[in-house]
């Protein structure tokens, strides 16, 4: 089996995945909004596995039955390549509500990080969009853009994620 036929039966299985977990819970994103302190653990591929970590977090919900929303955090994503790599970044989420099934939300949004794996350092922005439910599991494809045009060795600029977003769990009130 070739990698990427092993690539892409990774990536169906855990969209079948996803799309029974949905199916199967009734989710609902928090029903908060604030500042919320650890809110995102992910897990990304993009030729190398990659652990993403947010650190703080400013969300808030809008829209019917408040199940749309958007966030902006500061997180760190480690990159697990021959040559390790650190991407301390800004990130971007919005998530609108779709009509595919109750706790479903249609989510996007980018990253922009600076890229280090220990000499060299290089901006970073990545475009994602995918599904979210509930707001809690989000699933998203992201295409990474380096201000110089040289993708980093043993990596892509193409990547997958999940992310749980932690903040979804907090069930009380949470901003000011």
């Amino acid at each position: 089996m070739t990698t990427g036929s092993r690539y892409r039966q990774l990536r169906l299985t855990f969209l079948l995945w996803l799309g029974c977990m949905g199916a199967l819970t009734g989710a609902y994103a928090q029903r908060a909004s604030g500042f919320i302190p650890i809110n995102r653990l992910g897990v990304s591929y993009q030729r190398a596995i990659g652990i993403d970590l947010g650190l703080i977090a400013y969300n808030t919900l809008y829209g019917s039955q408040e199940r749309s929303f958007y966030d902006i955090s500061l997180g760190v994503e480690s990159i697990f390549a021959r040559q390790f790599a650190l991407v301390p970044k800004l990130n971007v989420d919005v998530g609108i509500r779709s009509s595919l099934f109750d706790a479903a939300t249609i989510g996007g949004g980018f990253d922009v990080g600076w890229y280090m794996d220990f000499p060299d350092g290089n901006w970073r922005i990545t475009p994602k969009a995918g599904i979210t439910l509930g707001s809690i599991f989000r699933l998203y494809y992201g295409y990474h853009h380096y201000a110089s045009n040289l993708v980093p060795s043993r990596t892509s600029r193409h990547r997958i994620s999940f992310e749980l977003n932690i903040a979804a769990f907090h069930d009380f009130k949470i901003g000011m």
